[in-house]
């Protein structure tokens, strides 16, 4: 009886919500709004919708899956703030650097947290994935380098490109590229889930 109980509670206890593809494809609503936006109004209108946008996506989310995105809310946050300073202050640089600083702030946090043997990735992603500690690790590593050629990528693309040509820069070359790391992710995380499927099954088989 005891046997059946504990195969009951690993039936009917919680579960992780499961990889949903589409959910990779709706990360880029804001950048959608962001450029067809920015094609009729102009910069500040852009920024203004794509917020707004990722405010729609955290809402979605929480109605839903009831769970926080703490990864949109980051990112949001930061754009939030950088764009109201942008609009205050009529000065679109704001809105340019505000790629630089999310990804540098996220990738020092991911790389620094793993110098240190900790596996940041775990706390924003923890409640979407039952990973290993390795694979989590494995994972900051490969996020916090991304993120960092990601920020050198958009400080040399402000720069050196006009308003129009940094918003298609953002859409064309960054979003792409972004979904092709994450796919190109997929792999590993698969296989992590899989190995903790075993070491549950493992640990209950021995309780």
């Amino acid at each position: 009886m005891d046997k059946i109980a504990q195969e009951t509670a690993i039936a009917t206890g919680p579960r992780r919500p499961k990889i949903r593809f589409m959910s990779m494809f709706s990360e880029i609503a804001p950048l959608a709004a962001f450029f067809m936006v920015n094609q009729a109004y102009g910069l500040y209108a852009a920024a203004l919708a794509a917020i707004g946008a990722s405010f729609l996506l955290v809402t979605v989310t929480w109605v839903l899956e009831k769970r926080l995105a703490r990864f949109a809310i980051f990112a949001t946050s930061i754009a939030t703030l950088l764009t109201l300073a942008a609009i205050l202050a009529e000065e679109k640089t704001y809105i340019k650097i505000q790629p630089s600083l999310f990804s540098g702030a996220f990738a020092a946090v991911l790389l620094i947290g793993r110098l240190r043997g900790e596996a940041m990735m775990k706390i924003f992603f923890q409640a979407q994935f039952d990973l290993p500690d390795k694979v989590w690790k494995s994972l900051s590593l490969r996020w916090g380098l991304f993120f960092l050629a990601a920020t050198l990528a958009n400080e040399v693309a402000w720069r050196a490109l006009s308003d129009d040509d940094w918003v298609s820069f953002r859409v064309l070359i960054m979003a792409p590229a972004t979904g092709l790391f994450m796919l190109a992710q997929l792999p590993i995380t698969l296989r992590g889930q899989k190995e903790m499927a075993a070491i549950m099954r493992d640990e209950n088989a021995s309780a």
